[in-house]
């Protein structure tokens, strides 16, 4: 067990609810409620792999992302298994669960060949992707990935307020946010290419720059930030499969925004064909 899967999601959690001074339940299990330990699922039921390796950048916002995610499959009684071991990635194991989310992803090669074909089999037979803020800044070196995701992250401000524009409010993500445009603080990503030329795309939310200050470009220097028609969150179906990406989720305090987590619980259930 000592570099097995299970070792590394167990010790996972631990350090989750070290990191999060929360008290998992005794009963879970890669965060299988008690109803599904006694045969029981919600209607909804799902199960989730919840993948979060890093070889770039790592977020800070990780451990308190580590547990929204926790919190919402146990609210909705939904299986979730947490993990950075890329071995997970067989056809096998990925048959096990109706979508994987790439949360807080950074790097290229997280992926081995043989796990990435996995990874584009089950998409492409009907599996379902779930990509969150930095799953745009990893696999810059493997074309279909690029196509999963649309788009690679280029730069981005410091976090500012800026205003959102919610084109589409009518999907299971996007409802919650009850409004044409709404204020939201975060790091806003530019983009090497704008998803909303590739007529597969369907763009959810867009950000009106003027109503921040993407000038401040203070870390990507002679990199271009400024997109002019800007979106943030879309979705596409790729083969039989489905992928959603959502460019928001920077700072640890958005995952204790219920706002966000229903945003995060619409892009899964409607990447594993659960809601439209």
């Amino acid at each position: 067990m000592k570099n097995s899967p299970i070792r590394k999601i167990l010790l996972l959690f631990i350090g989750m609810a070290l990191l999060s001074s929360i008290a998992l339940p005794q009963h879970s299990v890669g965060g299988r409620s008690q109803a599904e330990e006694s045969g029981g699922q919600s209607k909804q039921g799902m199960n989730v792999l919840v993948f979060t390796k890093t070889v770039g950048f790592y977020h800070d916002s990780k451990p308190n992302a580590i547990k929204a995610f926790y919190e919402i499959a146990h609210e909705n009684k939904w299986q979730i298994t947490f993990t950075e071991d890329s071995t997970m990635f067989s056809e096998k194991e990925l048959s096990k669960y109706n979508v994987i989310v790439f949360l807080l992803t950074t790097g290229n090669n997280l992926l081995n060949d043989e796990e990435k074909t996995a990874l584009q089999t089950y998409v492409e037979n009907g599996g379902g992707f779930v990509g969150v803020h930095s799953a745009t800044d990893t696999e810059y070196k493997w074309p279909w990935y690029e196509r999963l995701v649309g788009a690679h992250f280029l730069g981005h401000p410091p976090v500012h307020e800026g205003k959102l524009i919610i084109e589409k409010r009518n999907h299971p993500a996007t409802k919650c946010f009850g409004a044409d445009t709404m204020k939201w603080k975060d790091e806003f990503y530019s983009f090497d290419r704008n998803p909303r030329k590739n007529g597969n795309m369907e763009v959810l939310v867009s950000i009106d720059e003027k109503s921040y200050n993407i000038d401040e470009n203070l870390w990507f220097k002679n990199v271009n930030i400024v997109m002019g028609d800007h979106p943030l969150i879309w979705c596409q179906h790729i083969g039989r499969g489905r992928s959603f990406l959502t460019s928001l989720g920077h700072t640890a305090e958005l995952y204790d925004n219920d706002m966000f987590r229903k945003h995060l619980t619409g892009a899964m259930m409607w990447a594993a064909g659960k809601a439209d």
